[in-house]
């Protein structure tokens, strides 16, 4: 009966390690397909935001050409209406073949100065100049009428005004004939400040500006900003796109080419984004710059929103994970504790009797082994019910687990139990072993028990050999005493 019993234990124990092997690889299942979930939400949340990214940055490359170009034509026809204007009081003055008269000065007078322009003047022959009200200069090497004179009509780059030589200037030629010969060089004069405040972009609410560059020279003619660069080559940028370099980028604006370009100020480390496009008059370049904080403005706060739920995403799933590997280990722990520890008395079963057999493997210390039999559980499970026997196991395991305290008991067949033990004396054995034989006798219980200890060099499987051998001994004692045959 009782290698039956043991049969249907190893049984019970095999049943205990597959539930467990199960349970694990359930929870093992439960947290990949759990975590996959998280990943692809945060994957889609993050790849919403990118879109929306670069969405934004698309749709600000639109809106800088369309406005880069309109900026441009409004330029263009501003100046194309002042050279027209030009022309026809350059035709009037040299039809009268006077440039040095009062009717040539009231033809000054009569133009129509406006924000942009601030005053028009003939340069003659002899690089003296003529103004509006009749004021004659001689203005040395700052103008020279026969430079400018050989280009014809053509507008200038930024140079000093005769007026005040402290504001730059762009100055509008056109020739004055007089019978086929160039009696002089009628020109507007344009502050370079007040175009750039005329012909800002309107992209971004105006919080961008702009250069216009002279591809011929590199300079920049118009600057709508206060950084003072008077040079293309002047800017102080890092790019951040590594397949061009800040020198591509300015070779592209010099040879009149569109593009765009994204880089990073080195006076302010905020990204920029710049647009540039050739003009169709004069070698110019207007090259267009927003920053990022611009042109994200709009977006400013879904991008903030999708951050922030990104970021309470991240948390979320780290709290779960926490929360996910704390339940796993509970369960594990529930797993291995059902797989090791007998359900009906709560001692430990004959997984880890056997594991702790490995462990004492070679142990040099005093060792001593109890092997307990329960005493006519047979009889009692035949004549008062297994509950009653059931009964009879759990309050023998409580009364060793008071007599010889919780550690290494193990219940390792139907009615069989061991306990090994290192701090206790023979005589402290024996003590224990007293009361627990009187306080079973109490409640009409028996058990019969073996002892050894680990000496002589015998190894741990003799030990436990001669405790059952022991025990068998008081067993036998024990049935011939009440003159029955011992059930093994």
């Amino acid at each position: 009966m009782e290698e039956n019993e043991t049969k249907i234990e190893d049984t019970t124990s095999k049943e205990s390690k597959n539930k467990r092997k199960f349970l694990m690889q359930r929870q093992i299942r439960y947290t990949i397909a759990t975590t996959i979930v998280l990943l692809l939400l945060l994957g889609f949340s993050a790849v919403f935001v990118l879109r929306v990214y670069f969405m934004t940055e698309s749709a600000c490359y639109d809106d800088l050409v369309l406005e880069t170009e309109d900026a441009i034509a409004d330029l263009e026809e501003n100046l194309r209406s002042d050279r027209t204007t030009l022309r026809i009081i350059a035709d009037l003055i040299g039809n009268s073949n006077e440039t040095d008269s009062i009717e040539a000065s009231g033809y000054l007078s009569n133009y129509d100065v406006n924000n942009q322009i601030t005053h028009i003047s003939m340069l003659l022959p002899n690089n003296e100049v003529i103004t509006a009200n009749g004021r004659r200069a001689n203005i040395g090497e700052d103008l020279d009428f026969d430079t400018e004179s050989v280009l014809s009509e053509h507008i200038s780059g930024t140079t000093l005004t005769v007026i005040n030589t402290s504001t730059p200037v762009i100055h509008n030629y056109v020739p004055i004939r007089s019978n086929g010969i160039c009696i002089g060089l009628l020109f507007s004069t344009a502050s370079s400040s007040n175009i750039a405040k005329a012909w800002m972009p309107s992209l971004y609410d105006k919080k961008g500006y702009y250069y216009v560059v002279d591809r011929k020279t590199g300079k920049v003619i118009i600057n709508s900003s206060t950084d003072g660069v008077t040079d293309i080559h002047d800017i102080s940028f890092k790019q951040t796109d590594p397949s061009y370099t800040k020198d591509d980028t300015i070779g592209n604006i010099l040879d009149g080419r569109k593009g765009y370009s994204v880089f990073r100020s080195e006076m302010s480390s905020e990204k920029l984004y710049m647009c540039y496009l050739p003009f169709g008059i004069e070698d110019w370049e207007m090259v267009v710059l927003v920053p990022e904080s611009e042109v994200f403005s709009a977006v400013s706060p879904i991008r903030t929103g999708l951050y922030l739920l990104l970021a309470a995403s991240v948390i979320v799933i780290l709290i779960y994970a926490i929360w996910l590997f704390h339940e796993i280990h509970a369960a594990i722990l529930e797993t291995e504790e059902k797989a090791n520890i007998d359900v009906l008395t709560g001692l430990r079963n004959r997984n880890l009797y056997e594991a702790y057999l490995k462990k004492l493997e070679g142990s040099k210390d005093n060792i001593i082994c109890i092997f307990v039999d329960v005493n006519g559980l047979h009889d009692i499970n035949n004549t008062k019910g297994h509950s009653a026997g059931d009964q009879m196991l759990r309050f023998t395991a409580d009364t060793l687990k008071v007599q010889f305290g919780d550690d290494h008991i193990y219940r390792i067949g139907g009615d069989e139990f061991v306990l090994f033990r290192k701090d206790k004396t023979y005589t402290e054995i024996k003590e224990c072993l007293d009361n627990f034989h009187e306080t079973l006798r109490r409640n009409d219980y028996h058990a019969a028990v073996g002892t050894s200890d680990l000496k002589n060099g015998i190894s741990i499987e003799q030990l436990v050999e001669n405790a059952e051998k022991n025990m068998y001994e008081s067993k036998q004692t024990y049935y011939d005493q009440l003159g029955k045959e011992m059930r093994v």
